[in-house]
Parts: structure tokens; sequence; C-alpha cells
């Protein structure tokens, strides 16, 4: 697959906190940002023509252009000229096009050189554009519940798949995956436009997600021809990907909302994860979602991935104390286990030595104490999280800078990258699933 001649690339700086939507009492409010600015909306219920065939719902004109942001004009324009454009979700950055064009849709594969069989999730940004998307604009009634309690969010769902959508996006399956985004800018530029987008991770594939758009720049500067930058985001980590059309409901994908969020729901209490409680041959052959077939999340550095054999998935009340003291200890085994690894790394390496990664899931203010660095080798400490330099965001998620983190490395020339494993209860199942995709080996201790 080749890539797309080079062209200009613009990026335009956007402040999210402009573009709140508040809290609407019904979840099927994304359509409140048009009416809020006063701009031109298209008709709510989304007819499927209107999708697919008219032009632009949503025409900016000399008497409203004053309203509408410059921004959200050009990236109207361009995804309404079959481009593709780089924003931000609460997830990682997307590379977005209209997902009803299959010209437009192809351009993601071709920029992102993209596996041709590795589906695309479709992002909305009301339950009326949904519905326009599916036979018989029926929403499953197995969703209903989850549909409330996590959208607008990191939740992509499997959907039955209607006509209207290209083959492309899907890459041939009966079923299509959805998500409504709950970043402010992602769900702005979907409502004004009209468009549900197709938008997986704005980076070259393969290659750790972009979670800021100096990442996007890094990749895709001079292919693709707008970026929005709106600073870090949320998450960290892509959506969690639940098909509740099974018999036996399943999250495909790990991700924003955890295994425990969904068994809350009724109808997902047992509900199953992908390659932890069952494998499906099909599935990996002829995935239905993104993440499932290839080795995804990979720096240019090699990843160890240090996993304690003791790790448990279960979940303990413990006091302050207790939890002080467990951490010191599995601390101290990590420590002394990438000492160990680096040691045997620095036997086979050159006289200029090795530069290594240490990536801990603990806060920064935990890694004062470094492992012993072989002779002739160098280490770079960073912390997925950063707790102990901002307690305004200490619910902020584990994974936060994991991508951002593996690409810091890459900058500074780290050959091997050692990452702490950490236990699969809550977000530790997503993250860990990064993991295991994005390293070379696994080192048990």
């Amino acid at each position: 697959m080749t890539h797309s001649p080079h062209q200009p690339t613009n990026v335009i700086g956007v402040d999210p906190t402009s573009l709140s939507f508040g809290q609407p009492d019904a979840i099927d409010q994304a359509q409140l940002f048009i009416h809020h600015q006063a701009l031109p909306c298209p008709d709510p219920t989304y007819p499927v023509r209107d999708l697919s065939d008219t032009p632009h719902p949503a025409t900016v004109t000399g008497n409203n252009a004053h309203q509408v942001p410059k921004w959200l004009q050009e990236a109207s324009r361009l995804l309404h000229s079959n481009q593709a454009v780089a924003l931000p979700t609460e997830t990682v950055y997307g590379l977005a096009a209209n997902a009803l064009c299959p010209e437009a849709v192809e351009k993601i594969y071709r920029l992102k050189n993209r596996p041709a069989d590795n589906p695309l999730i479709i992002h909305v940004a009301s339950l009326a554009m949904l519905r326009a998307l599916l036979p018989d604009r029926r929403i499953p009634t197995v969703y209903k519940d989850l549909i409330a309690r996590y959208w607008p969010g990191p939740l992509t769902l499997l959907m039955p798949r209607s006509a209207l959508i290209p083959d492309v996006v899907t890459c041939g399956q009966a079923t299509v995956a959805v998500r409504f985004p709950a970043h402010p800018v992602a769900r702005a530029v979907i409502a004004y436009t009209g468009l549900p987008l197709a938008a997986p991770s704005a980076n070259s594939s393969g290659k750790p997600s972009p979670t800021l758009a100096q990442h996007v720049w890094d990749d895709l500067r001079e292919r693709v021809p707008l970026i929005l930058d709106a600073g870090q985001c949320e998450w960290g980590i892509e959506s969690t990907v639940v098909d509740g059309l099974r018999v036996s409901p399943a999250i495909l994908r790990p991700g924003g909302v955890t295994l425990e969020q969904i068994q809350k729901v009724v109808g997902f209490r047992d509900c199953q994860v992908y390659r932890k409680n069952f494998t499906d041959s099909r599935l990996e052959q002829t995935p239905t979602t993104p993440g499932m077939k290839y080795r995804h999340y990979s720096p240019n550095a090699q990843v160890v991935l240090l996993e304690r054999r003791t790790l448990s998935d279960d979940v303990h009340p413990l006091t302050n104390e207790q939890e002080e003291a467990d951490y010191e200890s599995s601390h101290k085994e990590f420590l002394q286990a990438a000492q160990n690894e680096m040691e045997r790394l620095a036997l086979t390496a050159t006289p200029q030595g090795l530069t290594f990664g240490l990536l801990s899931v603990h806060p920064d203010r935990s890694l004062i104490t470094t492992p012993i660095v072989p002779a002739h080798c160098q280490l770079h400490v960073r912390s997925m999280t950063d707790w102990s330099k901002d307690p305004t965001h200490s619910d902020q998620p584990c994974s936060r800078h994991l991508f951002k983190s593996f690409r810091e490395f890459d900058q500074l020339g780290v050959h091997y990258i050692l990452v702490e494993g950490t236990s699969e209860a809550h977000e530790g199942l997503a993250l860990m699933n990064r993991l295991r995709k994005a390293a070379t080996r696994t080192v048990y201790y």
C-alpha cells in the first residue's frame, strides 16, 4: 500500500472547554452544541438519503459564518471534500473521514498504511445519527442500558450493518463497530458536518497510538491536511469494544470502560473477554473490530514486559498501610527484575553500550530508587501516571502516559523499554492488553 502524495499540514489549536456540552438529562443530546452556538443544523432525524446522497446540509453562509469557529469550518470543508482530518477524542487522536464514502475511507487506509482487512469504527454524534445507519433504524435492545450508562464515552458497540455502510469500513463483515465519543471537539465536528466519521488512531499503522497532536505530526505530517490540536487525550488508550450480539456477550478489545463496569449492566454480568476467557479462530482471521489480528502499539525500541507470576486479578479492600507495604514489596521486585534483565542484555552489547527505558505503572515519586545500570549503559525513567505532579488529576487512568512514554523513549534513542506489568483488574486489563501486543518478549519474575 503506497502513501499519499505530500501536502501541507495545517495545525489548528482548539480549546475544548469552549465547546462544553454540559450534562443533558437525555443521552440523545449531541445536537445541543449546534443549537447553543446557533449553528445551522441538519435534520435531527438524519434521513438515510441525507446522509448518503445530498450535499453538505449545514452550509456556512455570509449570514452565519461569524458564528462558526474557523477550525470547524475548515474541518467541515475538508471532510465534505472526502479528505481525512486528524482530531482529538477522549481516547486517542483519530484520523477521521466520511464513513459513508468509500473514496474517503480508502484514504484512511493509505495514509496509515493500514492492512486492508482491519475494520474501522464509525463515530456518531447522536442516537438519531446511529439509527439512520442501522437496518430498520433500530438500535439492538441488548445495548439499551450500556448506552444509557456509558455513552458518550470510550465504549464501542458492534451493531448490525446496513447497506448504507461501505464494505471498506467493515472489511465485508455483517456487523459494524460504532462509538459515540465524549470529546467535545470530536462531537462538534461530527454534529456540525452531519457526517458519521470513520476514525482509527491517527498514526502509522502498528506504531503507538497518538495522545498528543505532536504525535500525529510526527507520523502523518505532509500527508494529512489538518490536525486539530486540543492537548493531551484524557484516557490515552483506545475504547472498549463490546459484542452484545453474540449468545454470550464479549469484550473483543478492552479499553476505557472496564470489564467490571460492563458487568454491572443487566444482560452483561457474564460478559467474557476475548483471549482471556475464549478464543475464536474465525475472529482471528477475519476480525470484526480493530486491535484483534495484528501487532499494535509498538515503538521502535524493543519492549520487554516484566510480569510478576503472583499477580492476582482479585481486588480486596486494603488499609493504607497494607497498600503501601504491598507496593514497596512489588516495586523492589520489579526493580530487581529490571536490573537482572539489563545486566543480561548488556552482555551482548557493543562497546558503546545500550540505552534502556524503565516504565512503571506507579507515580514518579515512587521511582526515586532506580536499579543499578550496567557499565557503559544509560537509563531513562518514566511513569504511566503523574499523580505526584498534579494531585487534582488523581483519578486519571494509569494508561494515560503509556503511548506517550513509548514515543519519548524512541526520541531518546532507547534500545530496550523495560515495562512493569500489573494486575488485570479494572483498567489493568486494557493496559496489559496493549503491553502484550507491544512486547517483543515477556519476562516472568
